[in-house]
């Protein structure tokens, strides 16, 4: 379960990337609006905590 959900994770870590980067390719030609790119950013950037996070022992006796 846990291999599962971190490589859930890192999929949807990787598609917020790619989106950003083709984003930034096209500039204002882009279909994303800033709503969207604030979302893919917050998903960057939370995601990042998050597996730093579940990484720690505390997080893996609390689900215990």
């Amino acid at each position: 379960m846990t291999v599962y959900t971190e490589s859930l994770r890192k999929k949807s870590l990787h598609q917020a990337k790619l989106k950003l980067s083709k984003h930034r390719e096209l500039g204002e030609k882009s279909p994303l609006d800033i709503f969207q790119v604030a979302d893919l950013l917050d998903k960057i950037i939370h995601n990042g905590k998050e597996l730093e996070h579940d990484n720690s022992i505390f997080f893996s006796v609390g689900m215990n």
